[in-house]
């Protein structure tokens, strides 16, 4: 875990991970606390830090990620932005797989 600005200070920060690692950078319920832009803006960032990005957001916050039918209102756990992997309580407590 990490304090800082979610845009300006993440690649400094994956710049510390070791040679070699795999850089996950995972965050939930996080995004729908800045605008569409800065999501996508964010996206972009972490692609170009070529990082494993698992993000448990609510449904519709992740731009342009497919979600499929649900009951209730649970989070989404996803992939790089682009695959659906579960859905989930708003901070990981438990996951349904799909």
């Amino acid at each position: 875990m990490h304090r800082g600005d979610l845009l300006d200070g993440l690649p400094a920060l994956a710049a510390q991970a070791p040679a070699g690692a795999t850089l996950v950078v995972y965050h939930t319920s996080v995004l729908s606390y800045v605008s569409v832009d800065k999501r996508r803006q964010f996206a972009a960032t972490v692609a170009g830090l070529g990082a494993v990005w698992l993000s448990n957001e609510s449904p519709g916050v992740i731009p342009d990620l497919h979600v499929p039918p649900y009951d209730g209102s649970p989070s989404v756990l996803a992939r790089d932005g682009r695959t659906t992997l579960a859905f989930a309580d708003s901070h990981g407590t438990w996951l349904h797989w799909l």
